[in-house]
């Protein structure tokens, strides 16, 4: 396990949501300090090429119909800049339920984003569908997309109930469980492990439902069997995590991981990986080779096969680290690379970078190595010229030409292998 690539210069935001489609990321909304967001503003949607490493703006359009809010405002159906929210995938499109601004608040209407045609539509629903809010979070198991808890916009509450919405029926319904729930929470994580829903973290409060400021952080783990509807709490072994929010959990063939966060009664950013075994109820911190993110919350994780992508987030301003309030964080637009199972050219390319090779030797580098060097640290421009169409058409078939130049390009050779050995061990 490596971390194997960091690129800066990509979307500072913090709050954001994402999900892969078809081997790219699609992020959507969050914020970053000291921008100013118009109430309406549509939801801007950044796309990471995975193979290159680089980040555009899309343009996207919309229905011409009108969604409510909780308010009773009418806007145009495309979502408006939001955070807190949730993003899941099914069958290739990508559904946003949730999230709130400052103008408008939450929102309980679900959009559906077309990758292929690059429009939002608004998602017609039936059933009792969840209050409107934010920092919840959400899964999908078969055609059932499930959501747990979250901070209430009308009711001023935290939530610790769970909801169903059925893709294939367009119908929600709140889960009537058994067993006992988790406490009331928002900003937890959420993570599917076959038929299980895995709840860590979040923040609570002394009140139970209501807001006092008076933080608790949970530190255990809470099961959801999804075919019987009934909590567990299972009786962990190991280094367990300590409590937190705002961190990010995924799951790899099998396990759940879980990296940073927030610990507000300590008023600390976390920076540590761990992994949950299911089979064996074991927690483990792990400590993964390579150059590892800098301790941070509100950031983003998505697995793409084997490597899981981690970008952007917040953490505390090297001049201000005692500064719990906004004014003393810095957003983030790095992207980082955890390589479940790095091949032996991808480890040579770490160790050349890690070691200044690719810039002390540079001439006498292998073209075919530059390159890839070049992919791996490069930073991304994200104000380059967006594209500006309902289709990603052209804009896939440049990415694919670069992607397919890259793949041919960076095709190392076992030569440049030993030549990557020889240069790091001549400075032992």
């Amino acid at each position: 396990m490596y971390w194997t690539v960091k690129v800066d210069g990509g979307p500072r935001r913090v709050n954001h949501a994402a999900v892969e489609l078809n081997g790219l990321i699609y992020s959507f909304g969050g914020y970053c300090s000291g921008e100013i967001y118009e109430g309406n503003e549509p939801v801007d949607v950044h796309v990471l090429d995975t193979e290159t490493y680089r980040w555009r703006k899309l343009n996207v359009s919309c229905e011409k119909i009108t969604e409510t809010d909780s308010s009773g405002s009418t806007r145009s159906l495309m979502p408006y800049q939001r955070y807190g929210h949730t993003v899941v995938a099914y069958e290739g499109k990508a559904y946003l339920w949730g999230g709130r601004n400052d103008e408008y608040g939450a929102s309980a209407q679900m959009h559906v984003f077309d990758p292929e045609s690059c429009k939002w539509s608004l998602v017609e629903r039936y059933g009792p569908c969840p209050p409107a809010r934010d920092g919840h979070s959400a899964v999908v198991v078969g055609s059932v997309m499930y959501v747990f808890g979250g901070f209430e916009e009308e009711s001023q509450r935290f939530s610790r109930e769970t909801y169903a919405f059925d893709f294939k029926t367009l119908q929600w319904s709140e889960l009537r469980t058994t067993g006992a729930a988790p406490q009331w929470r928002d900003f937890h994580t959420a993570c599917a492990i076959g038929k299980k829903m895995y709840i860590f973290g979040g923040r609570s409060d002394q009140l139970g439902q209501f807001h006092s400021s008076r933080d608790i952080y949970c530190d255990r783990l809470k099961v959801l069997d999804l075919e019987t509807a009934q909590w567990q709490e299972p009786n962990v072994t190991g280094d367990r995590p300590s409590g937190r929010r705002s961190h990010s959990a995924w799951s790899y063939k099998g396990r759940m991981y879980i990296f940073g966060g927030y610990l507000g009664t300590v008023n600390q950013h976390l920076g540590d990986l761990y992994e949950y075994d299911p089979a064996t109820s074991n927690w483990k911190c792990l400590h993964p080779y390579g150059d590892a993110p800098s301790p941070r919350r509100r950031h983003c994780t998505v697995l793409v096969n084997n490597r899981l992508f981690l970008f952007g987030g917040t953490m505390p301003k090297k001049e201000a680290k005692q500064d719990p309030s906004e004014s003393g964080l810095s957003d983030l637009s790095d992207l980082y690379v955890l390589d479940y199972e790095p091949t032996l050219k991808r480890i040579a390319a770490v160790a050349v970078v890690g070691n200044g090779l690719h810039e002390s030797n540079a001439d006498v580098l292998p073209l075919e190595l530059r390159q890839e060097l070049l992919l791996m640290t490069q930073p991304n421009k994200i104000t380059l010229p967006r594209y500006d169409g309902c289709s990603l058409r052209d804009w896939q078939k440049e990415s694919d030409n670069a992607s397919t130049n890259y793949r041919h390009s960076v095709s190392l050779s076992y030569g440049i292998i030993r030549w990557v050995i020889r240069e790091l061990t001549s400075r032992m």
